[in-house]
């Protein structure tokens, strides 16, 4: 139950960031950054083991590479530009270090 409440709220929180990165350009990005390593931090703080936190970034993951192809009608909504690539980049980033420390 642990490991499905964190991929969920891995997804729900990159749901949240997909929608806002594109918001007030940077600062859309920056809460979107700081949101996605406070949730994934928090995740494992809120259960206390690292692997809750390795599933919250693979629900993030899951819906962040969704969002960033092409779909039946040739949309995306994670764009290649800068603000997009720094999502994509930044995000996956700041995952990784936010699984990586102690919880």
């Amino acid at each position: 139950m642990k490991s499905l409440f964190s991929l969920v709220f891995g997804a729900l929180i990159a749901i949240g960031a997909t929608l806002i990165h594109q918001t007030l350009p940077p600062l859309g990005l920056l809460i979107a950054l700081s949101a996605t390593f406070a949730a994934i931090w928090w995740v494992g703080r809120y259960f206390g083991k690292k692997r809750f936190k390795v599933v919250a970034l693979i629900g993030w993951l899951a819906v962040i590479v969704k969002a960033g192809t092409f779909g039946v009608g040739q949309e995306l909504l994670i764009q290649g530009d800068n603000a997009g690539s720094a999502l994509l980049l930044a995000g996956f980033v700041l995952g990784i270090v936010a699984a990586a420390v102690k919880a």
